[in-house]
């Protein structure tokens, strides 16, 4: 890896697989920055294609943006390595498909210089895979002026990593990413840190467009849209803390994150998929999770965010 970048105010960790299509205009979008006090390290995860030769590119023209090998053992591992190679006091932890909005950064700074929160959290704007505008809903309204934890808990209101900006010492206070998961093991990262107390919030225009892609790491390891047993869900539900703070409402609430997490399946499977098949799962969707029925919002949340193929 290049030497880094003296004192920086954020790390930005880029773990890349195969990303050779998107991964340069996502660094071209850092390079973009209004604020240019950062660090990049991509984590290059086995890659074989031309992954790691765009990175170093990067790297040779701008010594801030540096380039190591992964683990080859998925996304969490392969940021947990990169995070362990940045030194800044602020972490983003930013997919390779996905682009930051020019002044990110700075909005992210502003945030945090004005809160003790432990992470800042801004807008998601979501884009096909041309880069295309998709409908989507507004992320941050979802979560409301408090209790983040809570409406985390039913909700993946975050959306992506890159939207958050948070503090190293509460990364170290809750502890990586889990890297047991392959699916939702960002949403019980984020548990973690909401724990210890509410983002602050960047309401406003987006800081992020987060990449649609039926290729995309969610759709393909997301198992069954019907599935149960859902490692993520059963990893919160057995969070101590977590239970002791809310006891049996914890099953309450995180019956409501299922719901979601089910809607959020067939609306992939809409997108990416069959739409006949997503009909046909949303019927039997409605019988196991007839509760749904109760929750307008929630619909009409999923009609908003259905877009084109």
């Amino acid at each position: 890896m290049n030497g880094p970048v003296s004192s920086p105010r954020f790390a930005v960790i880029i773990p890349a697989r195969n990303a050779e299509a998107y991964l340069g205009e996502t660094l071209d979008s850092l390079d973009a920055q209004t604020d240019r006090d950062f660090e990049v390290v991509v984590v290059d995860d086995g890659s074989t294609d031309a992954t790691a030769a765009i990175a170093r590119e990067h790297g040779d023209r701008d010594p801030r943006f540096g380039t190591i090998a992964g683990p080859g053992r998925g996304v969490s591992a392969a940021r947990n390595l990169g995070l362990s190679h940045s030194t800044a006091p602020v972490v983003l932890f930013l997919d390779a498909d996905d682009l930051l909005l020019p002044d990110s950064l700075a909005r992210f700074r502003a945030a945090l210089d004005a809160s003790d929160a432990p992470a800042a959290l801004g807008v998601v704007a979501r884009i096909a895979e041309d880069g295309s505008p998709l409908p989507g809903n507004d992320n941050v309204a979802l979560a409301g002026t408090d209790d983040h934890l809570t409406k985390l808990l039913q909700k993946n209101f975050v959306v992506n990593g890159g939207a958050l900006a948070i503090r190293r010492e509460t990364i170290e206070a809750s502890g990586g990413y889990d890297t047991d998961l392959a699916y939702g093991e960002d949403w019980e990262f984020w548990c973690r840190l909401a724990e210890r107390g509410d983002f602050a919030l960047i309401p406003g225009a987006p800081v992020l467009s987060y990449r649609q892609r039926a290729s995309g790491a969610n759709y393909r390891a997301r198992g069954s849209v019907l599935a149960r047993n859902v490692p993520c869900l059963m990893k919160i539900s057995a969070n101590r803390s977590l239970r002791n703070r809310y006891g049996g409402e914890l099953d309450r609430i995180l019956r409501k994150r299922q719901i979601d997490i089910f809607w959020s399946g067939v609306r992939s499977e809409f997108q990416f998929g069959s739409r006949l098949r997503a009909l046909v799962i949303a019927f039997g969707g409605i019988l196991l999770y007839p509760d749904s029925i109760a929750r307008p919002s929630l619909a009409l949340r999923f009609i908003r965010s259905l877009g084109s193929k």
